[in-house]
């Protein structure tokens, strides 16, 4: 290059080039370069002054590699050649294309930018050039292309010495056409300064790069900038005018020399019309002033449409047929990372994508939505060093338009990613269905396990890339080979929690304000358990050091946290310990951390309560739901709070339903149970004179009861016989015997050892003789058809045996029939198994063992006398109690056998010398503390 060439081209370009030590005939034979470490004998050293780094700083380095001259914007002292100008980016990019002769005007250049869709309208638009024999070149995101061979770069739009180095091979190839996404870096940073572009394309504008622009205004007018050259008149734009940004720069631009075509769904010069969109792909018209053309592509998404019709407007704005442009479009196949499909049998559509913009991940998320679906699952993350401010809109977002979000790692560069997650979800509620998983394969992992037949997953933020950018070093990482991998996993395992708990979840929630390190990285701890018990510990568990009135498990920390896997939470100060959390209430936390985790799950949660009949109607409910999908129940006595993150602990994907039993000791327990929840049905049984020292009397256990009804829900349903729920009528629906209710019981028989009856105008039968399992099974009966679950499903369901141990439980010992009712007692539930004693072949003579009703308060006495009063009607050969207040069942008339024991032993020992009868019908009931169970063994060895 001559020094008169460059001087003259610098003047052009207005950038008032001041020469020093140079003679006004000197050539400069070699290349012109930005990196110092790369210039040899007889080179131009452009010196940049970037964020970080000024290349004046290696004038010296540069002349004693050869340069042969330096261009600055500081002039330098001494006999230096060199060249003072007023913006060095600039005269790199006119050097750069001084040097390498213009490549660029060798062939028909198009340039697209915008937000999102800059990486597939561009590629669709060059493999449809290739589809046509065209030899063409590309240069984006994913590298560069040239015709069949791909190349990598490190930037979108490469440096300017690089861009116009790779033109140059594409002139070489003899190529007719290049296309090009040009990003706003590359713009802001003149990468393309001095190349002339012969088609702009606008896709759209969205929050992005605000690290690097100012503001969404400077973005703006960077973008904007690109289409001077439009104004100029010497190139067209084709703008996509449904987007905000794109119609106000084609209404500016129209007013320039240059031409501006648009695209839109309506007021455009070309429309899109009639768009169908299937999981397989799209089809819409793309009307046009010479007609319509018909489109259909394996692409997928409302928002590919737009980047075919901007693709599609391009061929015919270049003077393509009509005919051509339709066959061509529908050649296009996947296009890395952007929407692209992982194969699978499994029925799920899975979708990984570049998607790392609040406004992508709705593109794409309402992409999904317009697609055949059940649900729609999210896996996002935010990359390091990058826009902070965009963060909690991204996740706000994915919560908005999916139906559960796992956050994850994306590329945290230099940052901490703990820092990253906190900032991602320090917008969001936290019991809002969002999941933090760091480890990015096995969050993948995670979200694919999570779906099931027709539902959507997207692995959202990093689509094409194959690595993860940690501390500056690329890790080898692939998305969609790590999504093929999960979907191949058939592998169940029941054994441990469905998600991992990662540290960072706990940490945030008992601190979500804490601060964190900005820099630095650090491995994700994921933990597979939850464990109260160090007897049962396994590795990986989070141990909940719990405070009881008999026990307090801080004293087994040190067991806990033997084993390096395992993490512990507690109420005492550990210090030093990096796997320990102190917090004021660990009962608080896992019930905190149970209810988050249950709201991952599609589960359509069933709470019951009630003073009797719960685990009866529960076992009732189980069956009927298992008809129509996998069920999860409530085991033995898992009420409480302990209880209920016990059965969430078992919940699985694969899980429809689940039947949660809900008792109460303690005013607010139910509120609380409730909260930890969150149930879509709340059923309440009955009302009853049950745990009286905590609730007063009856009314104190229906506003205890009835808090399960005043939490949201879709479905409310409640004893219709009892007056007090008639203030849930408009929002609820009574279940019983009274002629108002909604699901009313009538025509109750006695049929074949069961019961037939009738639910309004449905008739049902139940195996079972006990009278008040009709109104268990009613309600059962009313959730299904709620539902919308047909009656012989229901039917079926109430044939099968039920799982109940100690309830009403009928037990033969030879000619013997013990009904076996030890795990609970209260006056109601009490009087229901006497009832129900007496009407059991009365013929046969009739023994009851009966022990005391617990927690019934200060009117404990008065409803054991309740009871002696029942039994004083009753017809029987003899009474057995055990216990305190059961003497008041005694009767008071002679002629009735009635004994009296302080306890069980007492009445263990005593039973030896008491006869009974081969045939008797024995009814055995007592509230649980009072183990008459301890008897069964006795009775039955003595008969």
């Amino acid at each position: 290059m001559k020094l008169s060439q460059i001087i003259l081209l610098f003047n052009k370009h207005g950038l008032e080039p001041q020469v020093k030590a140079l003679a006004a005939d000197s050539v400069f034979p070699g290349a012109p370069l930005t990196d110092n470490r790369l210039v040899n004998k007889d080179d131009i050293f452009v010196c940049i002054k970037g964020a970080s780094v000024d290349g004046h700083s290696f004038i010296t380095d540069v002349l004693k590699r050869g340069a042969a001259l330096v261009v600055v914007t500081d002039l330098q002292a001494g006999d230096i050649p060199q060249i003072k100008v007023n913006d060095t980016r600039k005269a790199a990019a006119l050097l750069a294309k001084l040097y390498f002769k213009d490549p660029a005007s060798s062939f028909r250049l198009v340039g697209v930018t915008g937000t999102n869709g800059k990486t597939s309208s561009s590629l669709i638009i060059f493999e449809a050039l290739r589809s046509l024999g065209y030899k063409a070149g590309w240069i984006g995101t994913l590298g560069y292309r040239i015709n069949d061979k791909h190349y990598n770069t490190q930037h979108t739009t490469p440096d300017i010495m690089e861009l116009n180095s790779i033109l140059a091979q594409m002139r070489a190839a003899e190529v007719t056409y290049v296309i090009m996404e040009v990003s706003s870096h590359a713009i802001a940073l003149d990468r393309v300064y001095g190349i002339q572009f012969d088609y702009c394309l606008f896709t759209n504008l969205s929050r992005d790069h605000l690290d690097f622009h100012s503001s969404m205004e400077e973005y703006g007018k960077v973008k904007a900038s690109f289409f001077d050259v439009v104004k100029r008149g010497e190139a067209v734009a084709i703008i996509n005018t449904d987007d905000a940004f794109g119609a106000k720069l084609a209404d500016d631009l129209s007013e320039g020399m240059g031409s501006v075509f648009t695209v839109g769904t309506q007021w455009a010069a070309y429309e899109v019309q009639d768009l169908e969109c299937e999981r397989d792909g799209l089809r819409f018209i793309l009307c046009t002033r010479d007609g319509g053309i018909r489109m259909r592509s394996g692409l997928v998404g409302s928002f590919n449409a737009y980047n075919l019709a901007l693709a599609a407007a391009t061929f015919h704005v270049m003077n393509f047929d009509l005919r051509d442009i339709s066959a061509i479009m529908g050649s296009v196949k996947n296009i890395p990372g952007r929407m692209q499909s992982v194969p699978n049998d499994r029925g799920i559509g899975v979708y990984v994508d570049y998607a790392h913009t609040p406004q992508a991940i709705e593109a794409v998320l309402k992409t999904c939505h317009e697609l055949p679906h059940k649900r729609v699952l999210c896996l996002m993350g935010a990359g390091g060093d990058r826009d902070q401010g965009k963060r909690p809109l991204m996740l706000s977002t994915a919560l908005k338009y999916s139906d559960a979000v796992i956050v994850t790692d994306d590329n945290p560069r230099g940052e901490n990613p703990n820092a990253i997650i906190r900032d991602i979800i320090s917008g969001s509620h936290p019991n809002l269905p969002w999941w933090i998983i760091r480890d990015r394969e096995q969050a993948i992992r995670s979200i694919i396990h999570m779906a099931s037949e027709d539902d959507i997953v997207v692995i959202c933020g990093k689509g094409h890339e194959n690595y993860q950018e940690i501390e500056g070093v690329r890790h080898p990482f692939d998305d969609v080979q790590i999504a093929a991998a999960a979907l191949a996993d058939e592998e169940r395992e029941e054994q441990r929690l469905a998600l991992p708990i990662d540290e960072l979840t706990l940490r945030l929630m008992i601190d979500e304000t804490q601060e964190l390190p900005a820099r630095g990285y650090s491995l994700p701890r994921l933990y597979w358990h939850i464990s109260t018990d160090t007897r049962n510990i396994q590795p990986e568990s989070v141990f909940f050091a719990l405070k009881g009135e008999r026990f307090d498990a801080h004293a087994f920390l040190g067991k806990a946290l033997e084993s390096e896997a395992n993490f512990a939470i507690g109420e005492l100060a550990l210090p030093e310990h990096d796997r320990y959390l102190q917090t004021e209430s660990s009962l608080n936390i896992m019930a905190k951390l149970h209810a988050k985790y249950l709201a991952m799950f599609d589960i359509q949660k069933v709470a019951l309560t009630g003073s009797t009949g719960k685990t009866t109607c529960k076992e009732i409910l189980a069956n009927v739901c298992n008809q129509e999908g996998a069920t999860l129940k409530t085991h033995a006595n898992e009420n409480n709070i302990i209880g209920l993150c016990q059965t969430i602990r078992r919940v699985q994907f694969w899980h429809r339903y689940g039947i949660f039993e809900l008792g109460t000791s303690q005013k607010g327990e139910i509120a609380a149970l409730a909260e930890v929840l969150n149930p879509d049905v709340g059923i309440v049984l009955n009302i009853g004179p049950a745990h009286l020292q905590a609730f007063g009397n009856e009314d104190g256990v229906y506003t205890e009861k009835s808090a399960l009804l005043r939490h949201p829900l879709q479905v409310r349903l409640y004893d219709g016989d009892d007056p007090r729920f008639m203030e849930f009528a408009d929002s609820g629906k009574g279940i019983g015997y009274t002629a108002d209710s909604a699901y009313r019981i009538h025509n109750v028989h006695s049929k074949d050892a069961g019961q037939s009856f009738s639910i309004n105008d449905l008739d049902f039968y139940i195996p079972s003789p006990v009278p008040h399992n009709v109104t268990n099974a009613a309600f059962a009966i009313a959730f299904a058809l709620e539902q919308g679950f047909a009656t012989d499903s229901i039917q079926k369901a109430l044939l099968m045996p039920l799982k109940i141990d100690q309830r009403l439980e009928l037990q033969q010992s030879g000619t013997l029939t013990l009904i076996v009712d030890c795990y609970n007692a209260n006056p109601v539930s009490m009087h229901k198994a006497i009832e129900y004693w007496q009407d059991y072949q009365p013929q046969r003579p009739h023994i009851a063992i009966l022990g005391d009703m617990l927690e019934l308060g200060v009117m404990s006495e008065g409803y054991h006398q309740m009871i002696g009063a029942i039994l004083t009607e009753m017809q029987f050969q003899s009474l057995i109690t055990v216990g305190t207040h059961s003497l008041h069942y005694h009767p008071t008339e002679a002629g009735k056998e009635a004994l009296h024991f302080a306890d069980v032993e007492a009445a263990a020992a005593a039973l030896a010398g008491i006869k009974i009868a081969a045939d008797a019908v024995i009814l055995i009931k007592a509230s649980n503390g009072i183990h008459l169970e301890k008897l069964l063994p006795i009775i039955k060895k003595e008969v």
